[in-house]
């Protein structure tokens, strides 16, 4: 055979071979490609689901609406306890949020007009107690003393990061927490996932804040029992005196208290809504300064009438010592030229040294001492 030939031979050969290479088997198989599982982690499965627990006569007021992607449970408030007891969140790792909102005092700053932050450094708003904040979000959706929150889970991002309060960033409390040697597991138990961010950590601190529930006054054991019909135990009934009280309370030539409080009906005694009650003829901005409107300025929030032997002094700047100035302001002192007042704070409060006094001692009666003294609050 001519080498011409042998060479076609050859070429012809190669290109019948060529169909053949896909068939081709290697003597030790390939690694096999293991897809990424990109699924979401989820929390483990035995997390315990917690129900709120409250008397019969909360149900005469809308139910908590508890978000879909916030459920409460067992091990998330838990978690939320440790971190409002956390001084991580502050700028010097000293102040956590129980420091200013403390249990014993229905987690208020009790006597400091002015809470202190790092350093010293003194803020300007009184603390604003906390409890029944369930319900919040179904009435008025404001949080914080100027309504500058609309949920319970955003609530905490400004204290954080106020320069008069913790002076931290969020940033470097995630890191924080990141290099703590508990916190990792505990998120992970909680949101199944162990790299912490701030939205995991505010709602945990929100389901701890949804538990904090007071409903055990003197005035909660009559409504149970005479206006309820349950039998509660103990002699607790109102007095006399706390029983004309509450009725001035209710007057409209009196105390008229009931428009911003609300009676018997309403267990929170709020309405939780933004009011300027005529405290200055050029008030502190308040609502305005979350939404930029004039007709807001100088309102904040309508504080509960609860606990208030705990949470003194009282207004958004606590600048009332006792129960008894806050009474003579709404007879003596509104300033009805305020801008925006509350058509109510214009009525005339005609209240004599005794009615005055029998005002507070009605308010004194929704005092509930288990409340401040319950021990799953405490650090």
């Amino acid at each position: 055979m001519k080498g011409r030939d042998i060479i076609f031979l050859f070429i012809i050969i190669l290109i019948s071979c060529k169909d053949d290479d896909d068939a081709f088997v290697m003597e030790d198989p390939p690694i096999p490609i293991v897809p990424i599982d990109t699924t979401p982690k989820g929390p483990k499965d035995s997390l315990t689901p917690y129900q709120l627990e409250f008397p019969v006569h909360f149900t005469r007021i809308p139910a908590p609406i508890i978000p879909r992607n916030n459920p409460l449970t067992v091990e998330g408030i838990a978690l939320g306890k440790k971190l409002f007891y956390e001084k991580k969140l502050s700028k010097n790792n000293q102040i956590s949020c129980g420091d200013c909102h403390k249990p014993e005092f229905a987690f208020n700053d009790k006597d400091n007009a002015l809470s202190q932050g790092v350093n010293g450094t003194l803020g300007v708003r009184n603390a604003m107690p906390l409890f029944n904040l369930a319900w919040v979000s179904v009435s008025t959706k404001k949080f914080n003393w100027h309504g500058s929150a609309n949920t319970l889970e955003k609530q905490a991002i400004e204290p954080v990061i106020n320069a008069k309060e913790m002076q931290e960033n969020w940033s470097n409390v995630v890191k924080k927490l990141q290099q703590d040697l508990e916190y990792p597991a505990m998120f992970h138990e909680v949101f199944g996932n162990d790299t912490i961010d701030s939205t995991m950590v505010l709602k945990a601190i929100a389901q701890f804040e949804r538990t904090l529930i007071s409903a055990n006054s003197r005035v909660d054991k009559y409504v149970l029992e005479v206006i309820e019909g349950i039998d509660v135990p103990g002699n607790d009934f109102l007095s006399a005196q706390e029983l004309r009280g509450y009725n001035l309370y209710i007057d409209e030539g009196k105390g008229d208290c009931f428009h911003c409080h609300g009676t018997f009906n309403n267990p929170l005694w709020t309405d939780n809504k933004m009011v300027n009650n005529g405290l200055d003829f050029s008030p502190d901005s308040g609502f305005a300064s979350v939404t930029k409107n004039p007709n807001d300025l100088g309102k904040f929030k309508v504080p509960s009438l609860r606990n208030l032997v705990f949470t003194g002094p009282y207004m958004h700047d606590g600048r009332f010592s006792t129960l008894r100035e806050v009474i003579d302001f709404y007879a003596d002192n509104v300033k009805l030229s305020s801008p925006n007042v509350d058509p109510s704070m214009a009525k005339s409060r005609n209240l004599n040294n005794q009615e005055r006094e029998d005002i507070i001692a009605f308010l004194k009666a929704l005092t509930d001492s288990s409340f401040v003294n319950d021990p799953k609050f405490r650090p």
